[in-house]
């Protein structure tokens, strides 16, 4: 399992702050387990995970799956009101 990263080293890591992405933000990790909503968003270990109350009848926040390394977004099995955002690790340059 990763230790919990800051908030600045997952800006650097992957592009987007995540306690401002979504309409809103419940709270973010890194996946290292791949749960069924991990499996219906594309995640994989080593992305990022957002929770937002954008599920259900709340829009999805167009935004939110712009980012160049989004790569998709999952309703919360158990309360459609959560919205999952998912993110790969920003490429590394060269």
């Amino acid at each position: 399992m990763e230790a919990r990263i800051t908030r600045e080293e997952a800006i650097k890591r992957f592009g987007l702050d995540p306690e401002i992405t979504g309409n809103r933000p419940r709270g973010w990790w890194i996946v290292d387990v791949i749960e069924d909503e991990e499996e219906s968003g594309n995640a994989q270990i080593g992305y990022l995970a957002v929770k937002t109350r954008d599920g259900g009848s709340n829009p999805i926040d167009a935004k939110a799956c712009k980012h160049p390394n989004f790569v998709g977004s999952s309703q919360d099995g158990f309360d459609c009101t959560y919205r999952y955002y998912y993110y790969a690790p920003l490429k590394k340059e060269e």
